[in-house]
Parts: C-alpha cells; sequence; structure tokens
C-alpha cells in the first residue's frame, strides 16, 4: 500500500515509518516544518518515504500528500514535555486538544475526499478508567472528563465517518522520543521521584515500538471498523513500578502524596492479540526498563 502518515515525526511516527517500510509499503510523510522532516532523512535519502511540510490543521497542505494513497494514519499529537509546568504545558495541551478535534475533522474530510478509505487513528488507553483495580477493555464505557474531552470527541468522529477506520488505544508511552523514562528515572535517582497518591492506582505502559508495531499490524488487516488497546501484558501500581524504578536508579523509596498521575486504569490487551496476532515485545515494565543499568556503589 500506498501509505499517508500525519505526524510522521514524533515518538511514536519515527517508530511507525520504518516498520511500514520494512513491510514493503510506499510511505508519505507529513510534518510541521523541514526540521522536523529532518528526523526522517535516512529514509528518504534512500527513496522510502517522500517528504512534506504542513499541517493537519491547514486543509490545504493535506490533498498533495494524500493524492494517490491507500490507506492514512493520524499519529499527530502535541504533549508537553515531562515536567514541564503547568503554565508551559497548557497552550501545548490546547493544540493536542485542536489537533484532535479540528484536525481530525480535516484528515477525516481530506481523506474522503482523495478516495482513502482505510483510516488509522492513534488514542489513548486511559478513556476507561478502573474502579477498585478492575481490568478494562475496548467495551468499558468511556469516562468524559475535561482533560479527555477531546480524545473523546475524535473518537466519536472516526466512528460516525464513512471510512474503514481503526483506533488503536495507546498506553502510557515510554521508550525513545517519548521522554517518560528519563524524567522518571532522573527524578528516581535524585530523590524526587514521588508516588501519585499513595501508589494505589494503575498504569498501563506502552513502550513506542510496541504501539507502532499494533499500529502497522491494524492497518494491514483486510477489514476494519474495531478499536484496540496497545498496551503491555502487566499494568502495574504506581507504587510497585516507581519503587523498581528507584531500585534501578540507586535512588530513595519514592515517598507518596505527590501529584495526580492519568487515572487509574488496567486495561487488557486481549482483543489486539486475537484480532491482530499482537504481542508487546516489551511484555512489562521489567524487560522494558532492562538495559537500565544499577550504577555503581
Amino acid at each position: 500500500m500506498r501509505v499517508a502518515v500525519i505526524g510522521a515525526s514524533g515518538a511514536l511516527g519515527m517508530q511507525t515509518v520504518p516498520r511500514l517500510i520494512e513491510h514493503g509499503h510506499e510511505v508519505r510523510v507529513l510534518a510541521t516544518s523541514e526540521a522536523r522532516l529532518e528526523r526522517l532523512r535516512p529514509y528518504r535519502m534512500d527513496g522510502r518515504v517522500e517528504g512534506f511540510v504542513g499541517s493537519i490543521l491547514e486543509p490545504a497542505t493535506l490533498a498533495p500528500v494524500l493524492e494517490g494513497c491507500d490507506a492514512v494514519m493520524h499519529l499527530a499529537t502535541a504533549i508537553p514535555p515531562h515536567g514541564a509546568s503547568p503554565a508551559d504545558a497548557a497552550p501545548i495541551w490546547t493544540m493536542n486538544s485542536r489537533i484532535r478535534t479540528e484536525g481530525t475533522g480535516n484528515l477525516l474530510a481530506a481523506a474522503a475526499k482523495a478516495g482513502i478509505t482505510r483510516y488509522l487513528q492513534q488514542s489513548i488507553a486511559h478513556l476507561a478508567v478502573s474502579d477498585d483495580g478492575d481490568w478494562v477493555d475496548e467495551t468499558t464505557p468511556v469516562r468524559t472528563t475535561p482533560a479527555n474531552a477531546s480524545t473523546v470527541e475524535m473518537e466519536t468522529r472516526v466512528i460516525a465517518s464513512t471510512l474503514d477506520w481503526r483506533i488503536v488505544r495507546g498506553g502510557a508511552f515510554y521508550g525513545p522520543g517519548s521522554g517518560r523514562e528519563a524524567f522518571w528515572l532522573g527524578a528516581a535517582r535524585s530523590g524526587t521521584l514521588q508516588l501519585p497518591g499513595d501508589g494505589s492506582a494503575y498504569i498501563s505502559l506502552a513502550h513506542t515500538a510496541d504501539v507502532a508495531a499494533a499500529c502497522v499490524a491494524a492497518l494491514e488487516i483486510s477489514t476494519g471498523r474495531f478499536i484496540i488497546n496497545a498496551v503491555d501484558d502487566e499494568p502495574v501500581r504506581y507504587v510497585e513500578l516507581f519503587g523498581h524504578l528507584a531500585t534501578l536508579a540507586g535512588g530513595p523509596a519514592p515517598k507518596p502524596s505527590g501529584p495526580a498521575g492519568l487515572p487509574s486504569y488496567r486495561a487488557r490487551n486481549l482483543r489486539a492479540r486475537e484480532l491482530l496476532g499482537w504481542r508487546p515485545f516489551f511484555a512489562s515494565y521489567r524487560s522494558g526498563w532492562a538495559d537500565v543499568a544499577v550504577p555503581a556503589k
């Protein structure tokens, strides 16, 4: 297939593009600047990727990258760096909401106009919240909050479209480009890593490489109109996860009563396994952080 990737220079896009190439697809990418396209230079130099500058918020820039494509992937986001102050993070979150609502509407319309039917949407697994540590999956009702309202609207627009859509709800990203492990490990080493509340909430993690593999598998399956969770096999309570990271970093045990994080979510990946034959390579936080050396004493 010829696949257009919107948001190709982000943490997930950078993992997805080479996997599309390895699967024999032609790839077109859209990034917001030449500087961001430069991240994909190795693939562009050998003719594997055709690059375009534009924005999902600028409808006129979508037509050239979508022309002649068989499928499109919406991987565009705007996420503040971990540790950013509320004042610095606020305008970035506002942009992310625009990408999810206005941008998704633009892309759905552009795809339909270009005659593309196969459409993949990146989303987030914590739309479904765990109460009292219960498991959640793709059938669990979404709990709308001010923080996730734009994502709920995004999914609603996709599901209501006439396209052959596929929604991949990723867990909390870590891995290259995410910044999450560097922030957490840095805090663990300095003794400033704090548990959200008492640390009993669950988090479902996902390495960017595993989410990328799930996105490619979801795109390639012949029949769409489904939602899958791309999360690892072992959701973990923050008290266990941060304790493990503190040990790896050689820092003190994390203290409780830190700021609230994501809502507690203990998400299953069974549907992705059964429908796509997908398995996370990094099945848990243990293997995901296995390359972190314990500092010498």
